[in-house]
């Protein structure tokens, strides 16, 4: 993805302080877990990772709750994008109207049907490495703890 902004895509920043060579590798084993596609991972920058992911818009509480799960620490703005679309996600599908009952062909069908009728979430994820003093000093005016 280039670093040009696109209207489609979700942008979201984290900061994350201690445990820095762990959250890679766990976010690149959660993303998948929750249902989304990890499409690229890159170093922008020392100390700048990014991640571009896809994910069905029904599960992007599982999503939000995995960011947060591995230490991220979300901007506030980055919090208030993902609480906006969790909120509004159950207003647009009919939730209990896509649960799949059993494995048959009928079903098989069903559930093709259903997969292409989610709207698919595109987001970039920028997060900055930072020391664990600066985390501190940032927590209180720009970020909110996991």
């Amino acid at each position: 993805m280039s670093d040009t902004l696109a209207d489609d895509v979700l942008y979201l920043t984290a900061l994350v302080g201690k445990d820095q060579t762990t959250v890679l590798p766990r976010l690149n084993g959660i993303i998948p877990d929750c249902g989304a596609w990890i499409r690229s991972r890159s170093y922008v920058e020392p100390g700048t990772a990014r991640l571009v992911f896809e994910f069905p818009r029904d599960i992007c509480v599982e999503i939000y709750s995995a960011l947060v799960s591995v230490g991220l620490q979300l901007t506030a703005t980055s919090h208030g994008l993902l609480t906006e679309l969790c909120r509004c996600t159950p207003h647009i599908f009919d939730m209990p109207a896509r649960q799949l009952p059993a494995a048959d062909v009928a079903t098989l069908d069903a559930a093709t049907r259903y997969i292409c009728s989610l709207e698919i979430i595109k987001v970039q994820l920028q997060i900055w490495m930072v020391k664990e003093e600066e985390m501190q000093s940032l927590g209180g005016n720009h970020c909110y703890a996991a």
